[in-house]
């Protein structure tokens, strides 16, 4: 069974044009942390962040939060709506985006586990000696992020890095490590688990997890940072309140 919240938002981008509209399963609309929100800080939940009335579904990507719904509806099937039926999916790798068929992969619901590098940038030049490297880990439907590892060789050794605590089980988990680099390029990649030990091969790295960043620093004196990694941003945060 599922659970269907449609919405009047118009959006042109469906196939045909239609109101948005989206549905999670039954078991998940009826677990604690699924709400209909509709006040904000004490105060009416402002149409911008969808009210009066949405409903709000951590631990899945932002499409399935729906906003200003209009009704919910138990229905034995999931929503039939463009984004969620063709739209917002996960496509075979071998699939090209571009002439793949309608409704062709898997929804998307809860996000894959997520590891990204935020300090340094890409093509960031950095002082040779001690380089301090953030970033956040995620794992979807609240998973938790038991372990962040960092390689300055493309992967062949690895350091682990710090974790700052929780803030929730629904929230980028931040990490942190300080290495010392020396002058010329240097890549920096990034590899997370979350606490059911999930650890999916990702060509050309070996022990990978589910989500590995990269980045590579140029060919200046400096380090220069270059980050790559199979993560996908746009699938795993949620959207804002």
């Amino acid at each position: 069974m599922h659970v269907a919240f449609p919405a009047p938002d118009v959006a042109q981008e469906g196939v045909p044009v239609q109101s948005y509209g989206s549905s999670i399963p039954l078991t998940k609309a009826m677990s604690d942390e699924v709400l209909l929100a509709w006040q904000m800080n004490s105060e009416q939940l402002p149409r911008a962040h969808g009210g009066p009335v949405r409903v709000v579904v951590p631990g899945y990507i932002g499409a399935r939060s729906v906003k200003w719904v209009t009704a919910i509806t138990v229905q034995p099937v999931p929503s039939q709506n463009y984004f969620q039926a063709l739209d917002y999916r996960i496509l075979p790798p071998d699939t090209d985006p571009d002439t793949a068929a309608p409704g062709e992969g898997i929804s998307l619901s809860s996000p894959p586990l997520n590891c990204d590098i935020l300090v340094p940038g890409d093509d960031a030049e950095m002082a040779a000696g001690p380089l301090t490297i953030r970033g956040w880990a995620l794992a979807g439907d609240g998973r938790g992020i038991c372990r962040v590892d960092v390689s300055l060789d493309d992967g062949s050794t690895w350091q682990q890095a710090n974790l700052q605590p929780p803030i929730s089980r629904w929230a980028w988990r931040q990490w942190s490590i300080t290495v010392e680099t020396h002058p010329g390029p240097l890549s920096v990649t990034a590899r997370a688990w979350d606490d059911t030990g999930v650890t999916p091969r990702i060509p050309g790295i070996t022990m990978e997890s589910p989500r590995i960043r990269q980045q590579r620093l140029g060919p200046t004196s400096p380090p220069m940072c270059d980050r790559h990694s199979p993560c996908d941003r746009d699938r795993g945060i949620p959207a804002p309140l």
